[in-house]
């Protein structure tokens, strides 16, 4: 297989697991910005199990003459392609994890609960307290964030960060191009079983804007059963 975004050895490591956590999680973090990456896997899935399949099937049974013929290959590595995809496809969850954030319900993944089970509204105001919202065991939690300019026509980045122990920041996930909606809010989803209890912040710039000029609205996620709204 040719292809410059990981080694073979990577990419069976991590169809089998031998990966450590941490290498587990900045591979699947590189599978959500390189395409091709998620390519080179899927090809990679497609040839393992499609030759698994073939050899249930006998096509590499031992005592089988060898063939150099290419009429007996083609529809031997067209099986093993084809055989490879199903499994692929079933697996698609685990090669492109869906992103916490989306933008509305209807772009929620297969097999994730579409309903909306918390409700989460940042407005910028002086002097305000970190809030500490509770975070619903599955279902989506509606975020309405209030920018902090009025004005019409920007699309809108959001993005969620994690507050890490020691003082580092992680970005858990990102949304862009999003309109302000008729309420005067920006409009985003999250889904709850992606998270976890903890310390976040939720960025809300406008796409033209430089680094800096964000609306930051920090709030911490506790566990529990319903949600919270600010």
């Amino acid at each position: 297989m040719k292809g410059t975004g990981a080694s073979l050895t990577t990419l069976e490591d991590f169809i089998v697991g031998r990966l450590s956590d941490d290498q587990q999680q900045a591979f699947e973090d590189r599978l959500l910005r390189e395409p091709a990456l998620v390519g080179e896997l899927e090809q990679s899935l497609r040839l393992r199990e499609g030759l698994r399949a073939l050899r249930q099937q006998g096509y590499f049974a031992e005592g089988t003459p060898r063939r150099s013929n290419s009429r007996l290959w083609a529809p031997v590595l067209a099986a093993a392609a084809v055989a490879g995809l199903a499994l692929f496809l079933s697996l698609s969850r685990l090669a492109g994890p869906s992103p916490i954030l989306l933008a509305s319900p209807g772009s929620v993944a297969a097999g994730v609960g579409s309903s909306i089970t918390a409700h989460f509204r940042f407005v910028a105001a002086r002097g305000s307290s970190v809030p500490s919202l509770d975070l619903p065991a599955a279902g989506l939690i509606e975020i309405d964030v209030a920018p902090g300019t009025d004005e019409t026509g920007h699309r809108y980045r959001m993005v969620l960060v994690h507050q890490q122990e020691g003082g580092s920041a992680k970005t858990v996930s990102r949304l862009e191009g999003l309109a302000m909606g008729a309420d005067g809010y920006v409009h985003g989803y999250a889904d709850a079983s992606r998270l976890a209890p903890g310390r976040y912040i939720i960025r809300l710039e406008a796409d033209t804007d430089t680094a800096g000029t964000a609306d930051v609205f920090p709030f911490n996620l506790r566990a529990g059963l319903t949600g919270s709204s600010r």
